[in-house]
């Protein structure tokens, strides 16, 4: 009995280990088929969220490659001194007259900038002549008008004030740089403290960092500053700051680590410091908590001071040079201006950055403004005499692509995160005046204050003599205008865009 008792018992207890097993192994494969579908759902959303976005952006999803323009919109033609280039004026107009703004998160937008602008530097020097409209016979100013050329950056509206219907943002338009209202707001309310209360400090200081380009209205931009901000919040010394223990009036700001800058703010209450002679440090990026690609870079709590307003003024490249010479070579005759550019480029290999010797021959760099926003790693060869070198009194441009492309690239993405880029015969107008209040909280427009001489009232004044007239296109004969505009074909690309950009910002709605 009790061996029989004993056999149903274990029959019972195996009944019931065999049924637990089967409801765990239905549970389990229940848990595997929930994993399994809760994965492909959250694959397909964030692919749909992708697509929305793009879309969202005015993009076709066939249009991006990794964040890049697609290689099917390049075309490669025979070789000149540029390699390649795709139709930037191509594809269906969209109207983005208000325009929303992604997170800025990713990349994506500041390299669909670097590639279109790499496909207009890759043309060749008479399609991108054609493509801005350059030829005299359309560019004579008859009847107050100009030629535009196919117009990739829709100036011809922008200049009249009007946000292009067709603006295409994906393609040459950056986001804002990701802070810049919010330190806009700091620095506002941090020079009104400052102008009432003379020992008002704080940790949380935000300065302008003016990227002085020479000859391109920095001494405009720092009379400005002093007469809105007052003397004492400004360097005396058109507007760029004393070293520690130096006796040079201008300390050479550029070439100074994030570590000294934020030491002076902590012993100035300065809101404003220029560079003018070095290149842009990307180093100081970091201060403001942004990146060359577009991303955050996390502030350390221990130096939140400075943040920093990056704002610069750019100068129609040719312009810029024949200015540098007649105020630097000043008594030199026409026929010596290429002397003066050959002399001062042979100089090169004798500057170092923050050092008194050879400081100005970069003045008469070649696209002097990729040079200093690639943090000075744009080359310039100095090539010895021959035959083609002979044809002209200028010395022969860079053209290897192995040397421009990654300083261009570099350039590009540091412009993308400066927050005001002046055009410098707009400044004074009104158009520069409203960004300069938007962003700066500046009014006062006329020169009261300062060193130099000139139009006071219209915000343009010079340090020494008159104002110059420095047309390179009345200086120059045609052959040579053309020369030096070939040969200064990037920077050519950076002043439009960034005449484009600013225009763009200034006129059209959420941008």
């Amino acid at each position: 009995m009790n061996t029989r008792f004993g056999r149903r018992r274990n029959n019972r207890q195996q009944q019931q280990q065999r049924r637990s097993s089967f409801v765990l192994d239905r549970h389990y494969f229940v848990i595997q088929i929930t994993l399994v579908l809760v994965t492909i759902f959250c694959i397909l959303a964030w692919f749909w969220i992708h697509i929305a976005t793009g879309l969202r952006r005015g993009d076709s999803v066939d249009d991006w490659s990794g964040g890049r323009l697609s290689s099917s919109s390049v075309e490669v033609v025979d070789e000149d001194h540029h390699s390649s280039f795709a139709d930037v004026t191509a594809g269906p107009e969209k109207d983005v007259t208000t325009i929303v703004q992604e997170p800025y998160e990713t990349n994506l937008r500041i390299d669909a900038v670097v590639a279109f602008l790499m496909n207009l530097a890759e043309l060749p020097p008479q399609q991108l002549w054609d493509t801005f409209g350059m030829d005299d016979d359309k560019n004579d100013g008859s009847n107050g008008k100009k030629s535009y050329g196919k117009d990739p950056f829709s100036l011809e509206e922008l200049e009249q004030g009007h946000c292009p219907s067709g603006l295409n943002t994906a393609e040459w338009l950056p986001p804002r740089p990701w802070n810049s209202e919010e330190l806009s707001s700091m620095f506002q309310s941090k020079a009104e403290e400052l102008k009432t209360d003379k020992e008002a400090r704080n940790e949380e200081t935000v300065l302008i960092w003016y990227e002085h380009i020479s000859k391109a209205g920095g001494t405009t931009f720092c009379g400005l500053a002093k007469t809105n901000l007052g003397q004492s919040l400004v360097p005396k010394y058109f507007c760029m700051p004393k070293r520690l223990d130096s006796d040079l009036a201008d300390g050479r700001v550029g070439s100074w680590t994030n570590e000294e800058l934020i030491g002076y703010t902590k012993r100035e209450s300065h809101l404003l410091v220029a560079n003018e002679w070095d290149p842009f440090s990307h180093d100081k990026l970091k201060l403001s908590g942004r990146t060359l690609d577009g991303k955050k870079f996390p502030l350390d709590p221990q130096h939140t001071s400075p943040q920093l307003l990056f704002v610069t003024t750019l100068r129609d490249p040719l312009d810029r040079l024949l200015s540098a010479y007649l105020f630097f070579g000043a008594g030199e005759s026409p026929s010596d201006f290429g002397v003066w550019i050959r002399r001062n480029i042979g100089r090169l290999p004798k500057y170092r950055i923050g050092e008194k010797g050879a400081f100005r021959c970069n003045i008469a760099r070649y696209n002097v403004i990729v040079w200093r926003y690639s943090g000075g790693n744009l080359e310039h060869p100095v090539s010895g005499p021959s035959s083609q070198q002979q044809e002209t009194q200028f010395p022969l441009p860079m053209t290897d692509g192995e040397i421009w492309r990654d300083p261009f690239e570099s350039a590009i993405r540091a412009l993308s995160q400066q927050d005001l880029i002046l055009p410098m015969d707009i400044m004074s107008k009104e158009e520069g005046q409203e960004a300069m209040r938007r962003l700066l909280g500046w009014g006062k427009v006329a020169i009261k204050e300062g060193r130099g001489k000139g139009d006071r009232e219209s915000g343009h004044i010079v340090t020494t003599g008159k104002i110059q007239n420095s047309n390179a296109r009345e200086y120059l004969n045609e052959e040579e205008y053309r020369f030096l505009w070939d040969a200064n074909w990037l920077d050519n690309i950076l002043v439009l865009w960034c005449r484009a950009v600013f225009l763009a910002r200034l006129h059209c709605n959420d941008i």
